[in-house]
C-alpha cells in the first residue's frame, strides 16, 4: 500500500510531458504487447489444431489406401476355396517330407502360380499348412518345400485358432529361402475350413515384400522432421518411412489409446511432438505420424518475428511522435512558466502569445488579463500614494499654523460665553472638534466610535445651521463601535443627503445613520427623505461607482471619494450601493469588512 503511494506520489510530481509519455506508454505498448502475447497464443493453438486435423485426415487417407490394398490381399487367401484340389491336398493325410505326386505338384503349382499373378510382384511367398500334415511352402528364389511344419507357439497361430476364420495380418519378421538369403517380410493367414462340415482344414499364410507400404507411405509428406509408420496393437514395429529416427518405447503408449484415431501432443526425446494416429479396421494395425511442434510453427513462428519486428517499429514511432507531441503540448505551459518567474520577480511588461484558443490559449489569456490587471493594480496605488502625499501637502499648507485656528475658535467661543451666547459656543466648540478630527487624524483605520462623534458634531453645527429642518437619527449597537473603519467616510454621505436631498427640498427632513453587521460584514447606511433621484440619474452615479478609478477627491463628489477609499482598502467586494426613487429619498450603504479591534487612544490625547 505504502508502496503504491509512493508510486502515486512520484507520478504527480513528475512534468506534465513525462505524464504523458507514461500514460502514451502504458496505454500503447502494454495493450499492445497482451493483445499480441493473446492473439499469437490463439493463432498458435488454432494453427496447432488446424494441422493436427490435416494429419489426421491425411492419415485417414493413408490408412483407406492402405485398408485397400490390404483387402486386396484378403481376398487372396480366399482362392483355395476356389480350387478343390486344393482343398483335398489340405484334407489328405501326410507324413513330413512324403514326396507329392506330379499331378499334385501341377496343381499347387498352378495354384500359387495364380496368387502370384493376382498377387503382381508384391508377394514373395506362399504356404499351405494342412490340419494332417500336408505343407506346401513357396519362398522367394527357392523351389517347393514340402517339409515346412508350423510353429505352434507363433502369436498368429493362437489368434487363428480363437477367431472366427477371419485373417490375420502378421507383423515384420524375416524368412529365409533354401540358398541361406533372408528376406523382411509382413505376411496375411487365414484358417480354412470345410464349407460342408465346418471341419478346419489348415491355414494358408502370404508372404508381402514390405516396399509396398514404404511407396505408399512415401507419398505422404507431414513434415520434413515427420515419422510416419504402421504398429501393431502390441507397438511393434510394422513398417516405417524414418521409423529409426523415434525410439519405440516413447510412442507405444500412444497406442494403447482406446480410441481408433486422434490427435494429441507428447514429447518424445525431449521435444514437444504433434501425434496422429488411425487404427485400420481391416487389420488393426495403427498408422502413426509424428512431427515436432517447432516444425510445425516454423512458419508461424516467422509471422510472428515480422508482427514483432513492425509492432517494434510501430510502437517505437509512436512513441517518438508521443514525446514529440508532448514537448510540443506542454511548450507553451514551459513559456508560460518562464513568464510568470519575470512576473514574480516583478516585471510587468510580459506578454504570452495567444495563437490557438484551446485551453492552454484561455489561460494565456488570461495570464494576459492578470498581468494588465496587476500593472493597473499598481498604477493606481501607486496613483494613490501621490495623490496621499499631494493631500497631505495641501493638508500641511492649508493648516499652516492649526494651534493658530484652534486658539483663535477658543478665544470666539470665551467671548460669547462672556456675552451669554450660548449657540455660539456650542458651534465653535463642535467645530474645533471637527477641525481637530479632520487635520489631526495621520491614522489609516480609526474605530467606529470616533467616526460616529465625528459625524455627531457635525450633524449639531448643522442643525443650528438649519434650526429645524433636519433631523439626525442614529441607530447602532455598543458591540459595533469596535469595528475599525476608515476615517471621514460617514461624514461626506451625511454631507451629501443635507446639499443634494434635504436642502433642494421644501420643508423639513430626516436623515437616519444605521450600523450593523450580516455575515461579518459592517453595512452603514444613510438614509434620508430628501428629493430623492431618477433612475437615469442612479444609474448614471452607478456606472461612475462601478467604472471611474479616480478617488474624486478634486471634483467635490464624496460618494465617488468614499467608494473608491473602500475598493482600495478592501477590494472590489466592499464599497457603496445606492437604492432611490424621485421625491422618497436616497439611501447609501456602505459595506466592508467587520474587523474589531481594541480601542487604542494615544498618550498625547489622553493627557491633552
Amino acid at each position: 500500500m505504502k508502496r503504491t503511494k509512493a508510486m502515486i506520489r512520484w507520478f504527480g510530481n513528475q512534468e506534465l510531458a513525462r505524464k504523458l509519455i507514461i500514460i502514451n506508454f502504458i496505454l500503447i505498448v502494454l495493450p499492445l504487447s497482451v493483445m499480441g502475447y493473446f492473439a499469437f497464443s490463439r493463432f498458435a493453438q488454432a494453427l496447432e489444431q488446424k494441422v493436427g486435423d490435416y494429419q489426421l485426415q491425411t492419415l485417414k487417407q493413408l490408412t483407406l489406401n492402405l485398408d485397400t490394398y490390404m483387402a486386396e490381399l484378403d481376398r487372396l487367401t480366399l482362392m483355395p476355396y476356389q480350387y478343390e484340389q486344393i482343398i483335398a491336398f489340405l484334407e489328405s493325410k501326410r507324413e513330413q517330407g512324403q514326396a507329392l505326386t506330379l499331378e499334385e505338384i501341377k496343381e499347387l503349382n498352378s495354384f500359387v502360380s495364380q496368387v502370384f499373378l493376382n498377387g503382381r510382384i508384391d508377394i514373395v511367398g506362399v504356404s499351405l499348412f494342412g490340419e494332417s500334415g500336408a505343407s506346401y511352402v513357396v519362398l522367394p528364389e527357392s523351389q517347393y518345400v514340402t517339409s515346412y511344419k508350423l510353429d505352434e507357439n507363433a502369436q498368429w497361430l493362437r489368434n487363428e485358432q480363437g477367431g472366427s476364420g477371419q485373417s490375420t495380418f502378421i507383423t515384420t519378421h524375416e524368412i529365409q529361402s533354401t540358398s541361406g538369403t533372408i528376406y523382411s517380410v509382413f505376411s496375411i493367414a487365414r484358417e480354412l475350413r470345410s464349407f460342408d462340415s465346418g471341419k478346419k482344414l489348415g491355414y494358408i499364410v502370404i508372404d508381402v515384400d514390405p516396399k509396398v507400404i514404404h511407396q505408399i507411405l512415401s507419398q505422404v509428406t507431414l513434415g520434413s522432421r515427420e515419422a510416419l509408420f504402421m504398429a501393431d496393437q502390441s507397438g511393434a514395429m510394422i513398417v516405417g518411412k524414418e521409423a529409426s529416427t523415434r525410439p519405440l518405447e516413447d510412442i507405444t503408449a500412444l497406442l494403447g489409446n482406446e480410441a481408433d484415431e486422434g490427435v494429441t501432443h507428447s514429447t518424445i526425446s525431449g521435444e514437444r511432438q504433434l501425434v496422429a494416429y488411425v487404427t485400420s479396421p481391416i487389420t488393426n494395425w495403427t498408422t502413426v505420424g509424428i512431427v515436432p511442434v517447432s516444425e510445425l510453427m516454423k512458419d508461424s513462428l516467422i509471422i510472428r518475428n515480422s508482427i514483432m519486428l513492425f509492432g517494434i517499429i510501430s510502437v517505437g514511432l509512436a512513441m517518438l511522435m508521443s514525446v514529440f507531441l508532448a514537448f510540443r503540448i506542454t511548450e507553451p505551459l514551459r513559456g508560460l512558466i518562464k513568464l510568470m518567474r519575470k512576473v514574480e520577480r516583478g516585471d510587468l511588461l510580459v506578454s504570452f502569445p495567444v495563437k490557438q484558443w484551446d485551453e492552454v490559449g484561455h489561460l494565456g489569456k488570461a495570464f494576459n488579463t492578470m498581468v494588465s490587471k496587476l500593472s493597473e493594480l499598481g498604477y493606481l496605488l501607486y496613483e494613490t500614494e501621490i495623490r496621499e502625499k499631494d493631500a497631505q501637502i495641501a493638508a500641511l499648507q492649508s493648516k499652516i499654523n492649526p494651534h493658530f485656528l484652534y486658539n483663535t475658535l477658543g478665544s470666539i467661543s470665551m467671548y460669547a460665553e462672556v456675552e451669554g451666547n450660548r449657540e455660539v459656543v456650542r458651534m465653535t466648540n463642535n467645530l474645533s472638534k471637527l477641525l481637530r478630527y479632520s487635520l489631526s487624524s495621520q491614522k489609516e483605520r480609526v474605530n467606529l466610535r470616533d467616526e460616529l462623534e465625528h459625524v455627531k458634531g457635525y450633524m449639531t453645527i448643522q442643525k443650528m445651521r438649519y434650526e429645524e429642518r433636519i433631523e439626525f437619527q442614529l441607530d447602532t449597537d455598543d458591540s459595533l463601535l469596535d469595528c475599525t473603519v476608515i476615517p471621514l467616510i460617514i461624514q461626506p454621505i451625511v454631507e451629501n443627503a443635507i446639499n443634494h436631498g434635504i436642502d433642494k427640498g421644501a420643508g423639513s427632513g430626516q436623515i437616519k445613520l444605521s450600523c450593523k453587521i450580516d455575515q461579518n460584514v459592517l453595512r452603514i447606511i444613510v438614509e434620508d427623505d430628501g428629493i430623492g433621484m431618477t433612475e437615469e440619474q442612479l444609474g448614471d452615479i452607478r456606472r461612475m461607482l462601478q467604472h471611474t478609478k479616480d478617488i474624486g477627491g478634486r471634483t467635490g463628489n464624496g460618494l465617488l471619494n468614499v467608494h473608491r477609499r473602500i475598493v482600495l482598502h478592501f477590494g472590489e467586494n466592499y464599497g457603496l450601493t445606492l437604492e432611490s426613487m424621485p421625491y422618497q429619498g436616497l439611501k447609501v450603504m456602505m459595506t466592508m469588512p467587520a474587523i474589531k479591534e481594541k480601542p487604542f487612544i494615544e498618550e498625547v490625547a489622553v493627557h491633552a
